[in-house]
C-alpha cells in the first residue's frame, strides 16, 4: 500500500459563517468588493465539493515513476450519499393542503407552483444542498407579470443578514459572469451583480474599480425575495464530513489494483544459471526476468516468479471496515445490506435507518423553512397582483415518505388511527402511496356522493315504478330483486 491518504477538502474545512451587517449599511460598489473577498475562500470549498460529486477525487492527482503502475479508481461514494438522502427526503414530491374555505384560493398558488416546476425546482434545492451543505433561491416577477422562482448555485450568491438577536436576511447580492459575445470564450470574465432588499433592487455591471450602479428599482413584491436552503444548522454537505474516509478507500483500492498489475508482471529470478551472461541478463531483465547467481533451495537450479506477499483478508476487512463508517456517519443507508433485501420487514427496515431518519426529519425541518418563505411570498404576490387573499399560514406542507414500508402494517397503522377517533386527513396523511390526501379524501366524497345518488334513483324506481334509470333500469330492478 503505497503512500498516505490526505484529502484534498482538508484545506477548506472550515465551515462558513453568516456574513451579519446593520441594515443601514451603505450599498455601494467598496461592499459588494469586500463580501467577494470574504466569499472566496466559501466558494473554494463549494467548487471542491462539487467536483467530488461529479466524480473527481484527490486519488486522480497522484503521480508515480513511470515504470510503476499508477491506477487511479474514484468511488462514487459522494454521489451515493446525496442521491440517496436527497430522494429520501423529497424523491416524492411535497405535497400542499387546505381547508375547504381555501381550495378555490389554493388553485393560484397551484398555478405558480406548476408553472415554475415547482418538483424539478424542489430536487435540484435539495441536491444542491446536500452537496454545498445550502443552496439559494430568487423569487421575483418576470416580463410578464408573472411570479418566477429558480435555483442559484451557492458560489454565485452572497447572503448577509443583520445584527439583531434573532437574525434575519436582508441583503443578497447575485454574482455572475457578465457574459458578452466578445468574452464568450475567455477563460476569465467580468462579474456583474444584482443586489437584492425587501425594498429596492440593484444593478451592477463591471467597470475598472470593480462594479458600477447602472440602474436601481422598486422590489415589487415588497418582501426579501431570496432564500436559503439550509442542508443543516452547520451548513455541510452529506458527504463532506467522510471526505477523508472516502479518499483513503480510494486509496485502497487504487493500490490494490497496482499490486495486482505489478503481480502479473512480476520479476522471473533464476538461481544456479551462472552460464547466463550479462549480455543475457540484459534481455531477460527488459523481458521482466531477475538473474540470481547463487544455488536454489537443494544446491539446485531453479527459477520462480518474484510477487509481493499481500494479506488480502487483512485488506479487505479495513475495505469493510471504511466502507461501514463511510455509511454510518453520512447517515446513507448501504441498501445492498440484507436487511434492505425483499424479504426483510418493514420492522427491520426501519430500524437500519433509523439514523437515517434523524438527519431526513433534519433536512425535511429546514426544507419546510425555506418552503413557507416561499408560499409567503407567492400569496403576497397573489395579493397585489391579483386581488386574492390567502394566508400562506393556511396552506400545509407535506413530505411524503420514500424509504421501504411494510404494507401490510402500514394499513394497520392507518385502521387504528380511525378507529382511535383521529380525522380521516390525519389518517390518510400516514398511508403511504398517496401524494395528495385532500385530493383523496375529495375523491371519495364525490364516490360517496355518486353512489348515495344512484342508490336513491335505484330505491325511487322500484318503489315507485319511475324509468329514470334509462335502459339500465330492467337491469337494476332484476339486480334488486335477484
Amino acid at each position: 500500500m503505497a503512500g498516505k491518504s490526505q484529502s484534498y477538502i482538508s484545506e477548506y474545512m472550515e465551515l462558513p459563517q453568516r456574513i451579519c451587517l446593520p441594515t443601514d449599511t451603505e450599498i455601494s460598489p467598496d461592499l459588494i468588493n469586500t463580501l467577494m473577498k470574504i466569499k472566496d475562500k466559501d466558494n473554494e470549498r463549494f467548487v471542491t465539493l462539487q467536483k467530488y460529486y461529479k466524480g473527481w477525487a484527490k486519488i486522480l492527482e497522484r503521480t508515480r515513476d513511470a515504470e510503476k503502475s499508477n491506477n487511479k479508481i474514484v468511488l462514487a461514494y459522494p454521489a451515493y450519499i446525496v442521491d440517496i438522502l436527497q430522494g429520501m427526503a423529497v424523491g416524492r414530491p411535497v405535497t400542499y393542503a387546505v381547508s375547504d374555505d381555501f381550495r378555490d384560493k389554493m388553485i393560484a398558488v397551484q398555478d405558480i407552483l406548476d408553472l415554475n416546476r415547482e418538483q424539478d425546482e424542489n430536487t435540484a434545492l435539495a441536491k444542491m444542498g446536500g452537496i454545498n451543505g445550502v443552496g439559494y433561491e430568487i423569487n421575483y416577477i418576470d416580463e410578464e407579470g408573472n411570479f418566477r422562482f429558480n435555483e442559484i448555485l451557492p458560489q454565485n450568491m452572497i447572503y448577509v443578514w443583520d445584527d439583531k438577536i434573532n437574525p434575519e436576511p436582508w441583503l443578497a447580492i447575485y454574482v455572475r459572469d457578465a457574459i458578452t459575445l466578445e468574452n464568450l470564450t475567455a477563460d476569465e470574465k467580468a462579474q456583474a451583480a444584482t443586489v437584492y432588499t425587501a425594498d429596492r433592487i440593484y444593478e451592477y455591471v463591471p467597470s475598472q474599480s470593480g462594479f458600477k450602479l447602472e440602474e436601481e428599482y422598486d422590489n415589487a413584491l415588497g418582501m426579501f425575495p431570496v432564500i436559503e436552503f439550509a442542508n443543516n444548522d452547520e451548513y455541510t454537505g452529506d458527504f463532506e464530513r467522510e471526505l477523508t474516509q472516502i479518499d483513503e478507500m480510494n486509496l485502497l483500492y487504487s493500490d490494490n489494483a497496482n499490486s495486482f498489475e505489478e503481480t502479473i508482471n512480476a520479476l522471473l529470478i533464476l538461481w544456479g544459471m551462472v552460464n547466463t551472461d550479462s549480455d543475457d541478463f540484459k534481455k531477460l531483465r527488459e523481458d521482466g526476468v531477475l538473474l540470481a547467481t547463487s544455488e536454489g533451495a537443494g544446491g539446485k537450479q531453479d527459477a520462480k516468479f518474484l510477487t509481493k506477499d499481500i494479506n488480502d483478508t487483512a485488506i479487505e476487512n479495513f475495505k469493510k471496515n471504511l466502507d461501514e463508517a463511510i455509511h454510518k456517519f453520512s447517515k446513507a443507508p448501504n441498501v445492498t445490506d440484507e436487511k434492505f433485501s425483499g424479504t426483510a420487514s418493514g420492522e427491520s427496515q426501519k430500524y437500519k435507518v433509523f439514523t437515517t431518519d434523524q438527519i431526513i426529519e433534519l433536512k425535511k425541518r429546514k426544507f419546510h423553512s425555506a418552503l413557507t418563505k416561499r408560499l409567503e411570498l407567492i400569496c403576497e404576490y397573489l395579493r397585489i397582483k391579483q386581488g386574492i387573499d390567502l394566508d400562506y399560514r393556511e396552506i400545509a406542507i407535506n413530505f411524503q415518505d420514500n424509504k421501504p414500508y411494510d404494507e401490510l402494517q402500514n394499513a394497520q397503522t392507518v385502521k387504528q388511527l380511525l378507529d382511535a377517533g383521529a380525522s380521516r386527513q390525519y389518517a390518510f396523511s400516514k398511508l403511504k402511496g398517496i401524494d395528495d390526501v385532500s385530493e383523496e379524501l375529495e375523491r371519495q366524497r364525490q364516490e360517496r356522493e355518486a353512489y348515495s345518488d344512484l342508490f336513491a334513483e335505484t330505491t325511487k324506481d322500484l318503489m315507485y315504478g319511475q324509468d329514470d334509470l334509462g335502459d339500465n333500469a330492467n337491469e337494476v330492478r332484476e339486480a334488486s330483486e335477484g
